[in-house]
């Protein structure tokens, strides 16, 4: 799938986002983020921003693995889970963490299929959450959506990319892209924890790891 003389650039890339992620591990407590606050709405944003660090890790499983479409993929959930994280912290309803906080049954289910979808979520993000937030994840929306979708889907994206090769600089790029998500999701779970010095070293802990992250022409 990967050009094999380019793999080595790849390898050095997944082993320093390993590292990153270590890093950032490393601000928090030996048994893992903590709540300052332990109410539903609040451990349900918790469990989003793991899912969202659960998916970059598998990411890089898959990239690693020379499984880049699987990766792709993956990254579009990745983005789903951060995308609900920063909507149950800033524009859900009561209404809506009650739906989504109850014991798993078909009538939970039947409930949560009239909570709001991807696009409503986002909008209402972009409109409620902090502009250092909300916009890098509109950003990400405009400009990867689609393609995203498609590799979820089986479409032109990965069907074309099993026939010609998936380029090794696209895999680095999604990669970084996995990583600022994942930073994100920890920023998330370090403002939780109540710490402001917490908060301020997994906020910047990436100045260490410039080139595991997204650059601004990656971004578009």
């Amino acid at each position: 799938m990967l050009e094999s003389a380019e793999l080595a650039q790849l390898d050095l890339l997944l082993e320093r986002s390993e590292s990153f992620e270590e890093a950032i591990n490393a601000c928090f407590p030996e048994n893992g983020p903590m709540l300052a606050l332990a109410s539903q709405q609040q451990e349900l944003v918790a469990a989003a921003c793991e899912l969202c660090i659960e998916h970059a890790r598998v990411l890089r499983a898959a990239f690693s693995l020379s499984a880049p479409n699987s990766g792709s993929a993956v990254l579009r959930l990745q983005y789903e889970a951060l995308l609900r994280a920063m909507w149950l912290l800033y524009a859900a309803t009561p209404a809506h963490v009650d739906r989504l906080g109850r014991a798993l049954d078909l009538e939970a289910e039947q409930a949560a299929k009239n909570l709001p979808g991807y696009m409503e979520m986002l909008e209402a993000v972009v409109k409620k959450a902090p502009q250092e937030l909300s916009v890098p994840l509109a950003e990400f929306n405009q400009y990867s959506r689609h393609a995203l979708n498609s590799f979820v889907h089986s479409g032109i994206h990965p069907l074309r990319r099993m026939r010609e090769g998936y380029p090794t600089q696209m895999a680095a790029t999604m990669v970084r892209f996995s990583n600022g998500l994942l930073h994100f999701a920890y920023r998330v779970l370090a403002s939780q924890s109540g710490s402001q010095r917490r908060m301020d070293r997994v906020t910047h802990v990436y100045l260490q790891f410039t080139d595991c992250v997204p650059t601004a022409s990656e971004s578009r």
